[in-house]
């Protein structure tokens, strides 16, 4: 369908270089376009950010990263800002330390150099890849927001750096969604602890998105019933996570946690631990089971109690010597 368009009815136009859709146009974030229009109109050899984000509703320091963006692009020159374009090789990566190219596929994290693309290194590299182009758009479409140059060098890093195929990238964007953390750079360090672990297929990948979000439900339960409002440390999470595999009931992990209470006069972790573990080792999983082996606790104790008394009167009565009694006066 073709469109005639008046431009003289729409009053004062200034003008774009053509590499600006030509080059770059699917590549730039809606917030860099918006900066990009707003300098090439205001035509000023000195701009104001904040005079750029009043015009463009874009923030003041993503007008920063924006201009920064176009500067890489070559769309703008900076006053002391420059980009170097990172020379590259599809399929290798260098060591760091040393000049031998190793082949993508023998992936050693902690040895392979990370690669940071300019802004018209990635368009490029998207524009020739229909996989990793289609999991942009799934992207930008999970997180809801125009993706920028930095969130595509974190994709593409997971994507060709890390081998993730687009399927686990998805994944686990969608997990740490759920958690409610959206920034790439985040989503891009919880790959590559996984990668770090194994964790690195589809099906490694899903089993673990599965006992991640088991746990944290579990430790939201644990924090609600012992009180805890921080973020846990390593200590209690190491614990948490044996309770977790001991596989007790709400009303289980209380009861755990008012005997410890009211055995210590506070919490202790070491003592509920303790109680839990005792619990786990004697199959007792219920309060009845509980109350019941409580009470023979009581029951043998105090048994024990009355044979130490009389053990005791015993020794005494065995130690005196009769031979000093006198026997009616004899």
């Amino acid at each position: 369908m073709e469109f005639q368009i008046e431009l003289s009815a729409l009053g004062r136009l200034f003008m774009l270089p053509a590499a600006v859709v030509d080059e770059h146009l699917k590549s730039l974030s809606g917030d860099s376009i918006k900066v990009l229009l707003c300098v090439y109109c205001l035509g000023k050899g000195k701009i104001d950010s904040g005079e750029i984000s009043k015009l463009s509703g874009v923030s003041e320091d993503n007008v920063q990263t924006s201009l920064e963006t176009l500067a890489g692009c070559g769309l703008i020159k900076l006053a002391g800002f420059e980009y170097k374009e990172t020379p590259f090789k599809q399929t290798d990566l260098k060591l760091i330390g040393g000049e031998k190219a190793i082949n993508g596929t023998q992936r050693e994290l902690k040895k392979m150099a990370r690669v940071r693309y300019s802004p018209k290194e990635l368009a490029q590299k998207i524009d020739s890849d229909s996989d990793l182009k289609m999991l942009c758009e799934s992207m930008e479409e999970l997180l809801a927001k125009p993706l920028t140059h930095s969130n595509l060098g974190d994709i593409v890093e997971m994507y060709e750096h890390l081998e993730l195929s687009p399927a686990v990238i998805m994944m686990i964007a969608e997990y740490c969604k759920g958690r409610g953390k959206t920034a790439s750079a985040y989503i891009l360090k919880v790959a590559a602890n996984w990668f770090e672990e194994g964790i690195s297929d589809f099906e490694s990948v899903e089993r673990k998105i599965i006992n991640s979000t088991n746990y944290f439900s579990f430790e939201s339960k644990l924090k609600r019933i012992i009180g805890i409002e921080t973020n846990t440390t390593k200590k209690q999470r190491e614990f948490f996570e044996k309770w977790q595999m001991y596989g007790f009931s709400d009303d289980m992990l209380e009861l755990a946690y008012d005997k410890t209470v009211n055995n210590c006069d506070r919490f202790s972790i070491a003592y509920m631990n303790k109680i839990l573990t005792s619990w786990f080792e004697n199959g007792i999983k219920t309060p009845l089971q509980a109350e019941q082996e409580n009470n023979a606790h009581k029951a043998e104790s105090s048994d024990k109690s009355r044979e130490k008394i009389v053990d005791e009167y015993e020794a005494y009565l065995n130690s005196l010597d009769y031979s000093t009694v006198n026997n009616g006066g004899v």
